[in-house]
């Protein structure tokens, strides 16, 4: 099933593989999600989870549509 923001709103590779770490340490929503990308920043998971070329500014930016495209209570199944 197709949701409203989909045209909207396509997270990143970077993105989902963020929005899954932040699920893996118990987030459920995209805005709980966006709340954890502090403690991303400043964790030893950023390589791993960004990649060689993501950066958490980018990926900041890129939620920060997504919780104005999608809201922050969407659920972090239908973006990953």
């Amino acid at each position: 099933m197709s949701n409203p923001w989909d045209e909207e709103f396509a997270p990143s590779a970077e993105a989902r593989n963020t929005l899954r770490w932040a699920q893996a340490r118990g987030a459920s929503t995209l805005g709980e999600a966006y709340d954890m990308l502090d403690e991303l920043e400043f964790s030893n998971d950023v390589p791993e989870v960004l990649g060689d070329d993501g950066t958490i500014e980018d990926v900041r930016e890129e939620l920060d549509f997504g919780l104005e495209a999608a809201g922050p209570d969407t659920p972090l199944e239908t973006l990953i």
